[in-house]
């Protein structure tokens, strides 16, 4: 009865991922794979040909697990098939299409139940080889939820699996395959010649057989002729057996290794399709990355040339800055020994001041125009200027800056050109339309 055959193949890391990936849908050359026979291969879950990796992280990250091992195994690749005699064939002994067949979804069925349904993030049947057989990927979850290729697939595990599959095959006329068997996959097995051997061993196979004659025994006088004649014809018939034995031997082995040198050729050349694909795709990207290099070169030589002026202007200003609080450290210090201000720093002194000076009158004058009654209702926007208003009698008020300290008593302040108290008191008495002693500064109100 054929064997059901279930093998396993842990993809590590990104690239054993990618490798199985490219194989399994057919985007490198696969030598032992028909392309004429692509068409009735089928992929029943990951239907976007996604990168397995891809897939897997995907299906772990919906598990919320915490950080996972560098060398965790996220992917293993699950292979379904069944001795070649186990699927029937056509006249030209090609496999018949499986597609649709109970064979099929019994396999997906199986590794829905034994893994989860989740857990197979891909599932593809390849029936472009001499024998169908599914690729299968299974993200390793235990029962507990946890990701572990080790627990999932230990050695018991496999056997089980193994026996588990074997009855599920039952109905098709398959059976469980030897337990604890070392024999190798032959399609492994040639498909990657391991059929190889030293240079020595190959030589001495390779030696001419010896070519010494058999001499035949001289018959006695008193030998039967025929009894004679029959030994003789033996010792002959082994001999060319013999020889005939070890010549077959030493063809057959010839012929495994000259197999194996095709295949490896043959590899060898796909290989090299591959590498040349890979160059162009290589040409192909830096073509493409050129010009990025160069827009990110201009980038970068603009941002040092903008860096090296703002390192120059911040130098510049922590002069100016340093000089400037020098100059300040010495006016402060000529002031508390009483000497005079230099001609230059009083001169921008009193041009500072007569610009603030200025600007208060406006906005004195522009006071004067709003409904105020009193002097305290102009204190909210000198405040946002920083200006605090301070009634210092009931005749007059100062104006002092918060940050600089500048100062200003409303005796020298004169917008339009008049006392702006003056002005204040006929403001209001023309609002209220009747005459007004002086503003009451103290408590904020005109004196009646």
């Amino acid at each position: 009865m054929p064997y059901a055959i279930l093998r396993i193949n842990k993809l590590k890391n990104l690239g054993t991922a990618t490798s199985a990936t490219q194989h399994n849908y057919r985007q490198q050359d696969t030598p032992n794979a028909d392309p004429a026979w692509a068409d009735s291969n089928q992929e029943y879950l990951n239907l976007e040909r996604r990168n397995y990796w891809t897939l897997a992280n995907e299906r772990i990250a919906e598990l919320h697990l915490p950080r996972l091992r560098s060398d965790a195994v996220r992917a293993v690749e699950v292979l379904l098939t069944a001795s070649p005699e186990g699927f029937r064939r056509d006249a030209d002994g090609r496999a018949l299409d499986v597609r649709g067949t109970p064979w099929v979804q019994d396999n997906l069925d199986f590794l829905h139940q034994r893994f989860g349904k989740n857990n197979v993030v891909s599932f593809t049947l390849h029936q472009d080889e001499v024998t169908p057989h599914v690729h299968a990927v299974v993200v390793p979850v235990t029962a507990d939820g946890r990701l572990s290729s080790r627990d999932v697939f230990s050695p018991s595990s496999l056997r089980q699996l193994q026996t588990d599959y074997g009855k599920v095959m039952e109905p098709h006329g398959l059976e469980r395959g030897i337990r604890y068997s070392t024999a190798l996959h032959e399609d492994v097995r040639r498909h990657y010649g391991a059929q190889q051997m030293c240079k020595e061993a190959l030589a001495d196979l390779a030696k001419p057989l010896s070519t010494v004659p058999h001499q035949l025994r001289p018959m006695a006088s008193w030998e039967n002729p025929q009894k004679h004649q029959a030994l003789q014809q033996l010792e002959l018939n082994t001999y060319i057996f013999n020889l005939t034995s070890t010549g077959n031997q030493k063809i057959s082995q010839l012929a495994a290794v000259a197999s194996a040198n095709a295949l490896e050729r043959e590899r060898a050349q796909v290989l090299e399709k591959q590498l040349g694909r890979s160059q162009e795709q290589l040409a192909s990207a830096r073509e493409g990355i050129t010009p990025q290099v160069t827009r990110l070169k201009e980038q970068l030589r603009q941002a040092q040339e903008e860096l090296a002026t703002r390192t120059t202007e911040l130098a510049e200003q922590k002069t100016r800055t340093a000089k400037g609080n020098l100059n300040h450290f010495r006016a402060v210090m000529k002031h508390l020994q009483g000497e005079p201000l230099s001609e230059n720093l009083t001169a921008w002194g009193q041009s500072q001041r007569q610009t603030h000076q200025t600007g208060i009158e406006r906005m004195l004058a522009k006071q004067l125009l709003k409904p105020i009654q009193q002097v305290a209702d102009i204190a909210p926007a000198f405040l946002e200027k920083s200006y605090v208003v301070e009634i210092t009698s009931p005749t007059s008020f100062t104006l002092t800056h918060e940050k600089n300290g500048m100062r200003f008593s409303s005796a020298e302040l004169r917008p339009n050109g008049r006392d702006f108290l003056e002005q204040l008191r006929e403001v209001v008495d023309k609002r209220q339309g009747r005459d007004q002693t002086g503003p009451n500064l103290s408590t904020g109100e005109i004196e009646r």
